[in-house]
């Protein structure tokens, strides 16, 4: 006789303790009901397991694991657990703290995306929950905004709790856990890291933090960097489409987030630090990223408040103390004095003339200043951008050249290479401006058996896992190239994919602080700013990692140096009066000096 297919209704009571009021809510695995404690009339949640599911082993120890993790942790920002047993029909319960509030995913998208100060203070709980969950040895492995609540505490709003640890893992067990269940993919697809997807068995912590990641990329954006809209999807392209989605993870770049009120730097800590596809970029613990998100919110909150009244006061009783005139000084008559009072006038003309002397503004020497770090900045941006698409056109180009019908073609001739990838997505998809091309390799020898798209220009060949930038003065080129092996470990060919770097950004960073500026150490210098490469350019590195093998780079630009700021205010004119003025002084003392000692 098979599980009954509804485990309770409204007005059952479990184990004698617990009365159904309602049914609230229902997911894959259980459904969840608001329910009375009889004797002490406190509400709670109960999730109760699909009846249908509950004779499967595994499924039960998953959905029992979210009760041992929240009871292991007990963390004020991990929705708590409180009890545990079974309906009569043998179906497991977890008895949950009742919540009043609204799901990450629907405050993201009422609001349209959060202010960056909102999203990292939520961003900031969630981090120092999943740390507590960490330091207990549990890793989450399906974090993501529906599995985010945003309540009301102590009359705090956007106070966090993160639910659902079904799926986590007890890394105190791992050993004597099934080896099978460890290479099983787990997870929602749009949260997972590329590791999640592509080895599973070695997923660790920083499988949390790049789905942290997404979460504040979510909601900062209201969209996911990687997505589809699962709603339009119908049964038979669903497969095909979550395939895709995956793709997308584990080989292209995080796309841009596009917003101008970020503190400067934590777009590129989300996509180089939390976003990023290899997990040893990532921050090490989640400890790091909620230092790192409680640093980004307090420059956030500082540039947002006004200036203190204070400030302002006292501004205005130092004006009017400047302006108060000083009391007359009589001078008393003294023989000798008058040479002394000239020579006082005469000094003070010449320092009177050193203050009035043309000088860069403070506002000039502060725009020259900006203009140097944004330059350095931008130098640091491409540096990134150049690691960053690296990485990911690097496993792109690993992930094609690890398909077995790739490595048995390029064993034959080009013909048969061209007949087994007919159908072009399968083995790569051309973006705009990408080429793929594949080289056999003979004693030693490329030579090209397949290019996509077939007219697109030649890749020059390069060697094994090398990186090469090339440009045409307009446009520039990242090449990045891995090696196909046999069965015997064999080199028989080289995969090349060329990939566009967009500038866009960099040039908008550096358009307003020089009116000239190229990227140089390339064939040809590229023109980011201006009509022409620099005359007498400030030279600012671009330094890649040593993963990224390219060297030689860096931003030119028309910049002023301190001294020749300077320069620029100098007058000749202003310093000749001024050097007169104080010869005279020094003449007048000479003289008052005489007069002194033919008096006494």
């Amino acid at each position: 006789m098979g599980a009954p297919s509804v485990a309770v209704k409204s007005g059952d009571t479990l184990e004698g303790r617990y009365k159904i009021i309602k049914t609230v809510g229902e997911g894959g695995m259980g459904t969840v009901y608001l329910a009375e404690h009889m004797l002490i009339k406190r509400k709670v949640a109960i999730k109760i397991l699909r009846p249908e599911l509950a004779a499967d082993a595994a499924v039960v120890e998953r959905f029992m694991n979210e009760a041992r993790a929240a009871g292991a942790i007990g963390h004020p920002h991990i929705v708590e657990s409180t009890d545990m047993g079974f309906t009569r029909d043998e179906v497991p319960f977890i008895v949950f703290e009742y919540l009043e509030g609204t799901l990450l995913t629907d405050e993201i998208y009422r609001v349209r995306g959060m202010p960056p100060r909102r999203a990292l203070r939520i961003a900031t709980q969630i981090a120092s929950a999943l740390h507590a969950a960490h330091s207990a040895g549990i890793i989450h492995r399906d974090l993501k905004s529906d599995n985010v609540f945003l309540t009301d505490k102590e009359d705090a709003s956007d106070h966090v709790k993160v639910l659902d640890f079904g799926i986590s893992r007890f890394l105190e067990a791992e050993a004597g856990e099934d080896s099978s269940s460890r290479h099983l993919v787990m997870g929602t697809p749009e949260f997972m890291a590329p590791e999640q997807i592509l080895t599973p068995e070695k997923v660790d912590k920083r499988a949390d933090i790049y789905a942290l990641g997404v979460v504040l990329y979510e909601m900062l954006t209201a969209r996911r960097p990687f997505d589809f809209d699962e709603h339009k999807l119908t049964a038979e392209r669903r497969l095909t489409e979550t395939d895709r989605l995956l793709h997308k993870i584990v080989t292209e770049p995080v796309p841009l987030i596009n917003r101008f009120d970020l503190p400067p730097g934590l777009e590129e800590l989300i996509k180089d630090k939390l976003l990023a596809k290899d997990p040893d970029q990532r921050f090490d613990s989640m400890k790091d990223v909620q230092g790192a998100f409680e640093a980004f919110f307090s420059v956030a909150r500082r540039d947002s408040e006004p200036i203190p009244l204070s400030s302002t006061s006292t501004s205005a009783e130092m004006a009017a103390t400047l302006a108060t005139p000083p009391p007359s000084m009589a001078p008393k008559k003294k023989s000798g004095l008058g040479w002394l009072l000239a020579a006082l006038l005469v000094g003070g003309t010449g320092a009177a003339l050193l203050v009035v002397e043309p000088k860069p503004s403070d506002a000039t020497v502060a725009s020259n200043d900006a203009a140097r770090k944004t330059l350095e900045e931008a130098a640091a941006k491409l540096a990134a951008l150049l690691d960053t698409q690296t990485q990911a056109s690097r496993m792109r180009a690993e992930g094609i050249g690890s398909l077995p019908m790739l490595r048995a073609a390029i064993e034959t001739d080009a013909a048969t290479l061209k007949d087994m990838v007919k159908d072009r997505d399968v083995l790569f998809k051309a973006e705009p401006n990408e080429v793929l091309e594949i080289f056999q390799v003979r004693d030693g020898n490329p030579s090209t058996m397949l290019r996509i798209p077939e007219d697109a220009p030649a890749i020059k060949p390069l060697g094994e896992a090398a990186t090469r930038i090339e440009t045409d003065g307009t446009r520039v080129h990242l090449i990045v190239g891995t090696p196909v092996v046999n069965q015997k470990n064999v080199n028989e060919g080289v995969i090349a994919l060329s990939v566009p770097v967009d500038l866009t950004s960099v040039k908008t960073l550096i358009a307003p602080h020089t009116n000239a500026a190229a990227l140089v150490g390339l064939d040809k210098p590229i023109v980011l700013a201006g009509t022409a490469v620099p005359a007498s350019p400030v030279s600012f590195p671009i330094k890649t990692a040593a993963t990224t093998k390219i060297d030689g780079l860096s931003l030119a630009a028309a910049v002023d140096s301190p001294a020749a700021v300077a320069a620029k205010a100098a007058s000749p004119t202003f310093a000749y009066a001024r050097f007169a003025c104080w010869g005279l002084a020094g003449l007048l003392l000479v003289m008052f000096a005489v007069s002194r000692a033919r008096k006494s």
